[in-house]
């Protein structure tokens, strides 16, 4: 696999191609999955080869209103190319000991570049096939090109539907109706009560053929690696038949709304896309790339509200990962105005000191379990104001919800919080997990973090300090208390947490002792606008740091010398849950890391060339074997750090566009 650049429309535009070698391997090709998205917080998604390896993959996975949620409508399209004697299977499926079809065998390379495209190769033909979402539109385009052959052929195209909710899986029921009704080059069908229809046709005259079949046990080996059900049937209604000629492609189309015209959409959603590749500018084509699937995170959910998904394919929206990857994904993206309208829109949601960390994609409920949603909604303003943002905005549209946020926990009216004498932010109990590294497995919490916290605290004196420059001129009850406030933490800070056999932070502070597990969490004590620590402190901080839990890939969650230290993330959910953070690396890390670096740097120039050296798996290049043109969720521990977790993670990107940019990138 390899990257290289094209002219696309006049364009400059950065491609990643996969080989044909690589592609007609199915233990490689498998291993490598694409992404796209429209914008609402559906998709479409699968392998190169498309061979579904896990439930969460579908060509129209949809985010719909009613009913609420994120549901996998149409799973795959067997497409086939017959030449009227002989029929060619373009597809491929994993059942029960065996691969069937086998179309990766015709597959001639795979490319990444606006979308994702595939090229067969079948005698002297040359097909090519390119998938797009709509943005906007819970709607789906496959064109199908044949770019060389001098022979027509037919194309057939059998749709397959899953119509079930994007966790679980379906199989053959009594309840799937199965009858189609005629719409122009297409059809319409009603499966279930309560769920959309799914309207299906073709820019060009096709003619259906309705066959209602089932496929059954379809097996999704990733799910079976991860210890849930992994195999399922899909209901066929028929099958779309119409010729494919050189210079006359045919785009096949499925959606929850009537079609229209697949050709003007097309052209329209190529378009935007071009526009969206040009704002983002940067001097490296591969930053550029970068810059541009940050896009994929933004969406307007179900209630229409500016949001970020925190990653695909399972994560929903998230407070806390929405305020630490906002600033990458828009202020230091081109995309000031939708970052606007996140913040603006969190702002409203703030109860009692927090900010939701949970938005439900199945309904309005929000979930206020966070103790560090709200304090990172002053760092992602501070990032705002960075890159010149309006400081009339902060002040007319986030200054009241700041306010609220600062003085709830003064008058200890934040649930589960409060300062103690010491100054320090306490939180939570055993039972609970607030912060960010809030894994529990077997019903029990991994890395149970009650107490003072040491990114909690760092995170709360940024945010006062912040607070109190926004109102500076203002002499009033709150500003002193807060001025008071930052005083007493900023005095306590470095007594309680220092750890002085290791040279840096302890993990949390209790009542009755310290955690001193050497974690990244002490990063942000020195990475954070607002610092408690002296430089020599800091030094000693990001010494210990590069010593522990340095990777080229971002951060371990744990030193390898502590006995809890656990480098795989394997097997099933609580298997998994438990390592979640007991050494696994996480890539986000990286860009507080960076920044960390920089403000204690002596030779800030040779600083940032070693870590555009050091980080350039995750700066400059892309996992060859998981999800392509985007980076993942976490690494394993040890070398080769393996990709794992989610193949797009919203914060994994955004730090890894706002690492570049602290590293001297447009």
């Amino acid at each position: 696999m390899f990257v290289f650049t094209i002219f696309h429309s006049c364009m400059v535009v950065n491609m990643l191609r996969i080989s044909r070698d690589e592609c007609v391997n199915t233990e490689t090709a498998t291993r490598k999955e694409w992404l796209d998205t429209n914008g609402l917080g559906g998709y479409a998604s699968s392998t190169i080869i498309n061979c579904h390896t896990r439930k969460y993959h579908g060509l129209l996975v949809a985010a719909l209103k009613k009913p609420r949620g994120r549901f996998v409508l149409l799973s795959k399209v067997e497409a086939s190319l017959t030449d009227g004697e002989k029929e060619f299977l373009l597809s491929t499926n994993k059942y029960p000991g065996v691969y069937h079809p086998t179309g990766h065998q015709f597959v001639d390379g795979f490319e990444q570049a606006l979308y994702p495209t595939v090229t067969y190769r079948i005698g002297d033909a040359l097909i090519r096939k390119t998938i797009l979402m709509v943005h906007g539109r819970n709607t789906v385009l496959l064109c199908y090109e044949m770019l060389e052959g001098k022979t027509p052929a037919t194309l057939r195209i059998r749709p397959l539907l899953a119509y079930r909710d994007v966790h679980g899986l379906t199989h053959e029921n009594m309840f799937l109706r199965p009858k189609t009704y005629p719409e122009k080059n297409g059809c319409k069908i009603e499966p279930y009560d309560g769920m959309p229809p799914l309207y299906m046709g073709t820019n060009r005259t096709s003619t259906f053929f309705p066959g209602p079949k089932w496929m059954h046990n379809l097996e999704y080996m990733e799910e079976r690696n991860r210890g849930f059900d992994y195999q399922e049937d899909l209901f066929c209604p028929g099958m779309f038949e119409l010729d494919l000629k050189r210079g006359k492609p045919v785009i096949f189309a499925a959606s929850v709304e009537r079609l229209g015209n697949l050709e003007k959409m097309r052209k329209s959603e190529i378009k935007r896309r071009e526009s969206l590749y040009e704002t983002c500018k940067d001097r490296s084509q591969c930053v550029r790339g970068i810059q541009y699937a940050a896009d994929q995170f933004l969406i307007r959910n179900a209630s229409d509200f500016a949001s970020v998904v925190a990653g695909y394919h399972w994560f929903g929206e998230w407070g806390r990962d929405t305020m630490i990857a906002l600033p990458g994904l828009t202020f230091h993206s081109g995309r000031r105005k939708f970052g606007e309208e996140v913040l603006a829109a969190y702002a409203k949601l703030e109860s009692n000191g927090l900010l939701p960390n949970y938005l439900d994609q199945r309904s309005e409920h929000l979930a206020y379990n966070s103790i560090d949603a709200s304090l990172w909604f002053f760092w992602a303003t501070q990032e705002y104001l960075k890159t010149k943002g309006s400081r009339e905005f902060v002040i007319k549209k986030l200054s009241r919800a700041m306010k609220h946020i600062v003085e709830s926990h003064l008058d200890g009216k934040t649930p589960l919080c409060g300062i103690g004498e010491d100054g320090l932010l306490y939180a939570g109990n055993e039972s609970t997990q607030l912060t960010w590294m809030d894994a529990q497995a077997y019903g029990k919490p991994v890395t149970p973090r009650n107490g003072a916290a040491v990114e909690i605290n760092a995170l709360w004196y940024n945010a006062l300090r912040f607070y109190l420059e926004l109102m500076e001129g203002k002499n009033n009850g709150l500003t002193r208390r807060a001025r008071e406030a930052a005083d007493t933490l900023a005095a306590n800070f470095a007594d309680r947490f220092w750890n002085n056999e290791d040279g840096c932070l302890c993990d949390v502070v209790k009542h009755d002792g310290c955690d001193r597990s050497i974690r990244p969490n002490q990063i942000f004590a020195v990475s954070l606008p607002y610092s408690m620590l002296t430089m020599d402190q800091m030094r000693s901080v990001m010494d210990a740091v590069q010593d522990h839990l340095l990777t080229p890939y971002g951060l371990r969650t744990l030193s390898p010398r502590n006995s809890a230290f656990v480098p795989f993330y394997q097997g099933n959910a609580d298997a998994r849950d438990s390592v979640y953070h007991q050494g696994i690396v996480w890539p986000w890390l990286a860009g507080h890391f960076g920044e960390a670096m920089l403000r204690q740097a002596k030779d800030l120039k040779s600083a940032k060339a070693e870590l555009r050296k050091y980080f350039k798996p995750i700066l400059r290049s892309f996992p060859k074997d998981y999800g392509i043109a985007s980076i993942p969720e976490i690494y394993t521990g040890n070398p080769p750090h393996e990709p794992n977790g989610c193949i797009a993670q919203a914060w994994s990107v955004a730090e890894s566009v706002r690492l570049n940019k602290l590293l001297g990138g447009r």
